[in-house]
């Protein structure tokens, strides 16, 4: 047997085993600590070289390949942990007191029914989960910079932006503060676009009509509760290395797209049409549907199905 189809077979297998566990079986498995075994991979290289083609050399093979599997797998997942610790943790701005807050809202006048709002930010906590009678509010409060809203009407899209102006840096101990809570008018139909750098984002738009989400980030950590008040709901998300967590009601269908480089999925209730497309198994007879593109990479990605009647 070559050496080669030992190696490959071997971390194939290894990775295999170690997603299904991590994915299923929710061991705790200290990650960033497997994966400074990475020097062992030179200590098993060496010794190959002094071995004839024997099975003492195969045996070494497999261990090199049972050893990459698990350097590889944990250095992603120490990655995804890092990366949202990483977020937390910068914005863990509880003892800051250099802080300002701001009030912006636009009223609320017939609108055209389909209204978009883009929201450009850098790093903070951002959330999205309750309705105003306003058209839109933000509340806003920072040490980095003040923010602006503004509104352009249209004769079929009111479209708003909401973006940091120029930035004033104040820190008090190290520490960042930029939290921003948004809140919209239930009654149009919505278009959504974040784009922020490392950013803690939590949205909860059950009480939206929403046709498009556009979230796009660098090192994040993402938790968003998507809703079924609209007959179809296109969503794409872009970033880093990143935490995702997506919940989706169970009364609306939905495809999964992901171009994820070295990522972990977790797609629960979905079935796998191809190698990065997966549907839920109510998708074909579905009246309202549900379609989501996730690009990133070092990154966890977790899709899951929950009760719409809860809500």
């Amino acid at each position: 047997m070559k050496s080669g189809r030992i190696f490959w077979g071997t971390l194939f297998v290894v990775i295999g085993v170690l997603g299904v566990i991590n994915n299923f079986f929710g061991v705790h498995v200290a990650w960033e600590t497997l994966w400074k075994l990475w020097p062992l991979l030179l200590v098993f290289l060496g010794i190959s070289l002094f071995l004839k083609d024997t099975a003492a050399k195969w045996a070494v093979i497999a261990a090199i390949g049972l050893l990459t599997g698990v350097v590889l797998f944990s250095s992603v997942q120490h990655g995804c942990h890092s990366a949202e610790r990483m977020v937390e943790g910068v914005f863990d701005d509880t003892h800051v007191t250099d802080a300002f807050t701001q009030t912006l809202t636009e009223a609320f006048s017939e609108s055209a029914g389909i209204a978009s709002l883009h929201f450009e930010a850098g790093a903070g906590h951002f959330e999205l989960n309750d309705t105003t009678s306003e058209y839109v509010r933000a509340d806003i409060s920072t040490n980095i910079s003040g923010y602006t809203l503004s509104r352009t009407r249209g004769e079929e899209k009111d479209e708003f932006r909401l973006s940091m102006e120029e930035r004033r840096l104040h820190l008090e101990g190290g520490k960042f503060r930029n939290r921003v809570a948004v809140y919209l008018n239930p009654e149009p139909l919505w278009d959504l676009n974040i784009a922020s750098g490392a950013a803690k984002i939590d949205l909860d738009l059950r009480p939206f009509r929403v046709r498009t989400l556009s979230l796009e980030a660098g090192a994040a950590s993402i938790d968003a509760r998507l809703g079924s008040l609209s007959d179809t709901l296109h969503v794409h998300v872009e970033t880093g290395a990143s935490t995702i967590r997506l919940r989706v009601p169970d009364n609306v269908a939905c495809e999964i797209v992901s171009d994820a480089t070295m990522s972990s999925r977790t797609f629960s209730g979905f079935d796998k049409i191809d190698g990065n497309t997966y549907r839920s198994r109510d998708f074909d007879p579905a009246g309202k549907r549900m379609y989501i593109f996730v690009e990133s990479a070092l990154s966890k990605i977790v899709v899951k199905r929950y009760d719409a009647s809860e809500w």
